[in-house]
């Protein structure tokens, strides 16, 4: 009888922390009116960025906005797959409708990803500057996905300026999931891509 009562203890213990833990889970499919947001904090700044798809595939357009300021970003199909560049903050104008040749930002090309993937390193221009990036090796992000929090797949990608960047491991989807350096962390907290009419100003297919 004591062996049982320790047995079913056990057991229920096993599955209230089964409960608690976040599950490990793939990201579903992006499309128009996903909804993404990162907490930054800087020293005492602690503020968010949100990002709201128009359109995913083939080209990527979004409007971007944080406490003070806004805009739109497009990348058109050809970067996505092949640009040799990123930029985390040049892409971001207020007012602006950025179009920038050669270059992605919080998406990896799929050709930088590649060779993070096959290569473990990938030469790059970063932030305007030529740079390595090298793959750190896997681990997992958690992060709010359609109100469920998950553990989601990412690779740890450090530059030759003493940042990191986490990824998530997948070569349709390569997502800035976290990025820190000194002071500063920029954190993929939510997604949601179950509500429909999220847009505030690309409201028609193109701008």
């Amino acid at each position: 009888m004591r062996r049982f009562r320790k047995s079913f203890c056990s057991l229920l213990l096993f599955a209230a922390l089964a409960v608690m833990a976040p599950a490990s889970a793939s990201m579903p499919v992006f499309g128009r009116d996903t909804v993404l947001v990162w907490s930054i904090r800087s020293g005492e700044y602690d503020g968010s960025f949100v990002v709201r798809i128009a359109e995913f595939l083939p080209d990527r357009l979004l409007e971007w906005e944080d406490e003070q300021t806004q805009g739109t970003v497009f990348m058109a199909a050809r970067d996505l797959e092949g640009a040799k560049a990123f930029a985390t903050t040049r892409m971001f104008e207020s007012g602006i409708n950025t179009n920038k040749k050669g270059v992605t930002t919080l998406w990896l090309s799929g050709r930088i990803f590649r060779d993070l993937k096959e290569k473990k390193k990938a030469r790059c221009t970063l932030d305007g500057v030529p740079a390595v990036l090298t793959n750190k090796g896997e681990e997992q992000i958690e992060v709010e996905v359609n109100r469920s929090v998950i553990l989601l797949p990412a690779i740890r990608v450090a530059d030759d300026r003493s940042a990191e960047r986490w990824f998530l491991d997948d070569q349709d989807n390569p997502l800035l999931l976290k990025h820190q350096v000194r002071q500063f962390t920029q954190t993929l907290t939510s997604v949601t891509t179950d509500r429909k009419g999220t847009l505030r100003w690309l409201r028609k297919p193109r701008i």
